[in-house]
């Protein structure tokens, strides 16, 4: 039987978080390039002087090009691999900690990502609370997530996990967030939505890459990613 949400994944799999070419890690390489391009879009291409606190960073794929845009990140993550790979790779700041209770101090982030990150963790409220207490005001929570209908599970678990474009068991269907859920319990938190944009799966170039590409949609029942501005005090 496939365990579900099988965190341990990250842990076995850490040695080869940076092998573009990993039947573990290739779909999440691939679908950085979209992460970052949103970031780019939404935050600036230019972080200098600003802290950027990666909760559930894993390997650091996604801190390597906001350090290289000049961002002062820290990651936090609970696999001990995943961070050794972090380290190893791009030298910053990274450790050991739940993201929902993590070792960060209050208001230390311009920046806070949960990217890919709010389908495994629970309760989603927590994760959310523990984002705006080291958020400072003003600043700005990515957030990229799937949705919680029949169609995401078809992509994300059945489709996805039985081509092996991801490892199976990485995820449980019923963890999956609802943009409803996310934006009211934001709301609840002084986190306002600035953006969202769906995203759905270029199936050609997944095909092709074997690896899952996204693209842009107006969809929001698979995938989707958001952006939320801290209120000021």
């Amino acid at each position: 039987m496939v365990r579900v949400n099988d965190l341990s994944i990250y842990e076995r799999e850490s040695a080869s978080w940076w092998d573009p070419r990993s039947a573990a890690f290739r779909s999440l390489h691939s679908v950085n390039a979209f992460r970052v391009e949103l970031l780019r879009e939404w935050i600036g291409d230019d972080l200098s002087g600003r802290t950027v606190a990666d909760l559930g960073c894993g390997g650091g794929l996604l801190a390597e090009p906001l350090l290289r845009a000049g961002g002062r990140v820290i990651g936090v993550d609970q696999s001990l691999g995943s961070l050794r790979a972090a380290t190893e790779r791009l030298g910053a700041r990274f450790v050991r900690g739940d993201l929902l209770r993590s070792p960060l101090a209050d208001g230390c982030a311009d920046v806070v990502l949960l990217a890919d990150v709010l389908e495994h963790v629970q309760p989603v409220e927590a994760a959310l609370a523990e984002a705006a207490r080291v958020l400072r005001p003003g600043g700005f929570l990515f957030v990229s997530t799937i949705n919680r209908t029949a169609r995401a599970k078809l992509m994300a678990v059945d489709l996805a996990e039985a081509l092996r474009l991801i490892p199976r068991g990485t995820h449980d269907h019923r963890m999956f967030v609802p943009p409803e859920l996310l934006r009211d319990e934001a709301s609840a938190l002084g986190l306002r939505l600035s953006r969202i944009q769906g995203e759905a799966v270029d199936v050609a170039r997944t095909a092709l890459r074997w690896a899952i590409v996204l693209r842009r949609s107006h969809d929001l029942s698979v995938g989707y990613s958001a952006l939320f501005a801290k209120e000021e005090r």
